[in-house]
């Protein structure tokens, strides 16, 4: 060991768990020597800007390496700034626990070295998952996972080399890239899912059927419960077999089937790893050995709300891990309480989100849950530049526990999202969520918020109130009356089209019910709608006064059906 050379701490991965692990460690303890070893030649890039730079969002890759004051992250500016040496293009090929070395080689010449530590770190990332289907190999045929990946296609694209591209996979990745395609450089897209929906991991069905009406808005043509089954190449071009469905050919093709824990140096040096695959960590981010700590998309996490291991790849994460490991690294007490799997993604011009458990998830916990979904607006009416908003609030029965928030819309979810990922982290009751107080102005919001508006709709669902969403579900109205309380130049403007054949359509506007009740007939339930759900929920209240009890209020109204278009 005396001729190896040694650091307190050596770091593996240069993105984002490490170079913050290292740039907390430099700022708690000066003295300490942080040597931090990373393959690529990038240092600290924003991965999650990578499709905006492949859109032209962002007009240069170097904008996504640089500090907001304008300096490149590199091992200039780590050492320079910071106080750590940055090694790159140098791989760490294994790790001996017993004499605590790492072996690394550098790529441009192939030399290695051993390098000694006191603690290690590793924050080796994630890389794509493996193809299920057989590929031919060919330079259009990518995953989106590096610099290189982003910066092919942005060549090929604003150089109009490509007319057709293809994404497999509708996940988070998926349908970020499907925009960059389709958007500002206008190719030819196509969209496939296996799943029956887009993003099927983090949103219930008729959530995600608001993503896919934006996407189908704009060009994309979006193909859900498709299996691929093969790609093959010929002269130069892509052809996708999928399953019940005609060949596709493309030019280009994104490989967007998720991503897997990096865990080859974990578990080659005998790391424990969890149930999903990524390195296990305890709250301090201590792997198995009490030396080596871990974080970023190489571990898996605890699902705050079930107590289950997860494997949650994300950059905010990322760096709250890089946080943590520095604090107990140097000697203070710093624990990762788990996570709650908040995210936000842009997807054309409507903005999505969610945190904590879908209703799917729930039920698949063995949770007696109930969801309530409206549409809402994210300021006043009478206040330019508002945009809708739907929201849809997973909550237990019993213990009115708040379990989860979705939110899809071209208004704004960020805060929203935000707000109820505080709730959850404190186990909040729907009475809490009543109680909370916002900041309140036009330009900015309603005088009672869309999250109070849930809350309340859940309480009057206790007291006998139904509430149902758009999607599958109401296929067993479609021989009730269906209700609408709307004006009738609402009507006129947007006639309602949810691809069910409805029996018995009756149109008595809010204002004219309590003369009207003679009409509606008392034998058949009755599915109230409005535009957004605040009218539908008074009438279901005057028809239940008098004497109707099968009584439903459409969550959302019809402004939440995405088959429903205004009328030209």
């Amino acid at each position: 060991m005396d001729s190896v050379t040694k650091s307190d701490v050596v770091i593996v991965g240069g993105v984002a768990a490490g170079p913050k692990t290292a740039a907390t460690l430099m700022r708690r303890n000066p003295k300490v020597k942080v040597t931090l070893f990373q393959k690529e030649e990038q240092l600290s890039y924003a991965t999650c800007g990578m499709p905006y730079f492949a859109s032209g969002d962002v007009d240069n890759f170097q904008k996504l390496t640089l500090t907001s004051y304008g300096v490149v992250r590199d091992a200039e500016f780590f050492e320079n700034t910071k106080g750590f040496e940055a090694v790159t293009g140098a791989e760490v090929l294994s790790i001996d626990r017993a004499k605590k070395i790492v072996t690394v080689r550098m790529i441009t010449n192939g030399t290695t070295f051993e390098h000694g530590y006191d603690k290690l770190v590793l924050a080796t990332g994630a890389t794509a998952a493996k193809v299920p289907f057989s590929v031919d190999d060919g330079p259009n045929i990518r995953t989106f996972t590096s610099p290189e990946d982003a910066i092919t296609f942005r060549k090929l694209a604003q150089t109009g080399q490509i007319e057709a591209a293809t994404i497999i996979g509708g996940g988070f990745i998926g349908c970020e890239v499907a925009e960059a395609a389709g958007g500002l450089w206008g190719i030819e897209t196509t969209l496939i899912e296996r799943e029956d929906q887009l993003l099927p991991y983090v949103l219930d069905p008729e959530m995600a059927a608001l993503v896919k009406a934006e996407m189908i808005g704009q060009g994309i043509n979006v193909l859900t419960g498709a299996t691929v089954e093969k790609v093959a190449v010929i002269d130069g071009k892509a052809t996708i077999s999928v399953s019940e469905n005609e060949d596709i050919d493309s030019d280009y093709v994104f490989m967007c089937l998720g991503v897997k824990p990096m865990t080859e140096l974990a578990s080659g040096c005998g790391l424990e790893l969890g149930s999903t695959g990524g390195i296990r960590v305890d709250a301090q981010m201590r792997t198995s050995d009490p030396d080596i700590f871990a974080g970023g998309d190489c571990v898996e996490s605890i699902h705050q709300l079930t107590g289950k291991e997860v494997f949650m790849p994300m950059g905010s994460l990322a760096n709250r891990h890089g946080r943590i490991i520095a604090e107990n690294i140097v000697g203070n007490d710093a624990s990762f309480p788990g996570v709650l799997g908040a995210f936000l993604v842009k997807i054309f011009d409507l903005n999505v989100g969610a945190v904590g458990l879908s209703e799917r998830a729930a039920v698949a916990d063995g949770m007696d849950i109930q969801t309530v979904w409206g549409a809402f607006l994210d300021k006043p009416d009478y206040y330019p530049e508002n945009n809708n908003v739907f929201l849809k609030m997973v909550y237990a029965t019993e213990s009115r526990q708040l379990l989860g928030l979705q939110a899809v819309g071209k208004g704004d979810i960020t805060r929203r999202v935000d707000v109820f990922s505080s709730f959850l982290q404190r186990k909040a009751t729907i009475n809490d969520l009543l109680d909370f107080e916002h900041g309140y102005a036009p330009p900015y919001g309603e005088a009672l918020d869309p999250l109070h508006h849930l809350a309340g709709m859940a309480l009057a669902q206790e007291k006998g109130m139904e509430f149902v969403g758009p999607g599958e579900g109401l296929v067993q109205f479609a021989n009730a009356i269906w209700l609408d309380v709307r004006e009738i130049a609402e009507v006129e403007a947007m006639p309602i089209n949810v691809g069910v054949d409805v029996a018995d359509l009756l149109h008595i506007k809010l204002g004219d019910l309590k003369n009207g009740l003679d009409k509606i007939n008392h034998d058949k339930p009755i599915l109230v709608f409005c535009r957004r759900g605040p009218r539908s929920y008074q009438a279901a209240l005057q028809l239940k006064t008098a004497g109707f009890d099968n009584v439903v209020v459409l969550g959302g109204g019809t402004t939440g059906l995405p088959e429903t278009e205004e009328a030209e």
